[in-house]
């Protein structure tokens, strides 16, 4: 008798209650002394931080793409780091997108009117896996993809420039420090700092903008996304 009892138990518990299997890969969700109930344990995908991805891309997309109007520029696939310089010559919106195989839509690299030069980086936040661009344009536009490796030094003294832009920083920031960050224009201005963990931001403002901020210890790779004339000095 008890070990019938003992199967029918087992029966009940690996089966659900509408007689299908029992669900395996999350736990329910359980109630504690002075807590809400704790929600159900997901697994989810661990991505290695940016200074880690900084690995030469493949060898063969690493090269001037040039076109007219819209376009598509296919890659072999990769989820490293690397540099996209490019141009617009036109007078309508120039929107530049990452291609992922069988991903959902990407947010652009690039959304401008009218003409562009910039360079920007690519897989920077979450290392997706691209296999290509792309480009919306009714202009003539170049697109040159190089390593991360050859972004514009920043050696300790102040640093300027117009647009979007990408340093590095050679050897990465020892500790905490402090840069000045200056910018004029009429947009958005954003600076993401890059280094052993995720990306920080360390400015998103609209206009003109004075200010001193934390450069995070580790940091390798500054970019600068903007339309107007921007300023960096670490103090």
């Amino acid at each position: 008798m008890s070990a019938l009892l003992f199967l029918t138990v087992v029966a009940a518990i690996t089966r659900g209650s509408d007689g299908g299997p029992a669900a395996r890969d999350t736990l329910p969700l359980v109630s504690q002394p002075g807590h809400g109930p704790v929600q159900s344990a997901t697994r989810t995908p661990t991505r290695a931080p940016a200074a880690e991805r900084i690995s030469p891309p493949p060898e063969a997309d690493m090269r001037t793409y040039s076109g007219a109007g819209d376009d598509l520029v296919l890659l072999q696939t990769t989820e490293v780091m690397f540099l996209a310089s490019l141009t617009h010559r036109g007078t309508s919106t120039f929107i530049v997108r990452p291609l992922v195989r069988n991903g959902p839509e990407q947010p652009p690299i690039v959304h401008a009117v009218g003409g562009y030069q910039g360079t920007v980086l690519v897989n920077g936040h979450d290392g997706k896996v691209l296999h290509g661009f792309a480009i919306k344009a009714d202009g003539a536009w170049t697109l040159a993809l190089k390593p991360v490796t050859l972004a514009r030094a920043w050696t300790g003294g102040p640093v300027s420039g117009r647009g979007d832009e990408v340093l590095t920083l050679s050897p990465a920031s020892p500790g905490p420090t402090t840069v000045r960050i200056e910018h004029a224009g009429s947009g958005n201005v954003t600076v993401h700092a890059y280094g052993d963990g995720s990306p920080g931001i360390l400015v998103h403002e609209i206009g003109t903008y004075h200010g001193e901020v934390p450069l995070p210890a580790g940091t390798s790779l500054v970019t600068i996304t903007t339309d107007g004339t921007w300023t960096l000095t670490r103090t």
